[in-house]
């Protein structure tokens, strides 16, 4: 029978061992019930336990650490997994894309109780990897010009890439991009730019920001429907942005 333990710690060494199991996904306890002995590495949780109460409490760091890298492990694992199983088949279960990771069913239940949540980690995502294609984009010596031929491939990349979330009902994966922020990245270049008149200076940052969207999803839908490749709609995406917002290339200033 394994053994059972009740925290009668001091109130801090208690509360960090509440926190330790917060980010494995567990809800705090108050007794802990050991499932394998301290020196079994196969439950980490477990040999962080035996460790905060009756170890060695300068191990704490490096074991918080461990753990929350363990859990990110976990958690990617089952990111990738679903990006690799939903592409093709947008209606697999949890349970298959649990299979597919490698991580058991429970650990996959505590990160994504359901899957709605593993969709809308999906969705922050998109948002995530859209806001990368912008930042690598925009560097010191890049012209606007340059800038927009790395972003319009780079825009078919992120589509391409989370496809299966767009054939949903009602989904919209970039969302939270439509009603930016003052400091997202792409509305702030587009400020900055037009300050140095790269860019247009007769369309305000914030109309062009949407436009920028909203050519990326036209873009998008024209490769889900087959009218052209994810190449040449990159290719075509980074035309129409240089010669629509780009200074000088239509004769306005």
């Amino acid at each position: 029978m394994p053994s059972r333990l009740t925290i009668t710690t001091p109130s801090a060494t208690a509360t960090r061992v509440i926190r330790c199991f917060r980010l494995d996904g567990l809800m705090p306890v108050v007794s802990i019930t050991l499932t394998h002995p301290p020196s079994d590495t196969r439950c980490i949780s477990c040999d962080t336990l035996y460790h905060l109460l009756v170890g060695d409490a300068s191990d704490l760091n490096s074991t918080e650490q461990a753990l929350r890298l363990d859990a990110r492990r976990n958690r990617d694992a089952v990111l990738a997994a679903a990006i690799r199983i939903l592409a093709t088949d947008p209606e697999a279960s949890m349970r298959q894309i649990a299979a597919e990771s490698g991580v058991a069913r429970v650990t996959v239940y505590r990160h994504f109780p359901t899957r709605e949540h593993l969709i809308q980690a999906l969705i922050d995502l998109v948002v995530e990897e859209e806001r990368a294609v912008v930042t690598t984009a925009i560097t010191p010596a890049a012209t606007a010009a340059e800038v927009f031929d790395r972003l319009g491939p780079g825009i078919i990349r992120v589509g391409e890439r989370y496809r299966f979330l767009d054939n949903r009902p009602g989904s919209v994966t970039d969302a939270p991009l439509r009603r930016p922020a003052a400091d997202e990245p792409l509305l702030m270049w587009l400020t900055e730019a037009a300050e140095r008149d790269e860019i247009r200076t007769d369309l305000p940052p914030e109309w062009m920001y949407a436009m920028i969207h909203g050519l990326g999803r036209a873009a998008n839908e024209e490769v889900l429907v087959g009218r052209t490749t994810a190449g040449e709609a990159g290719q075509l995406l980074a035309h129409t942005l240089t010669h629509a917002f780009v200074a000088g290339r239509d004769g306005s200033a």
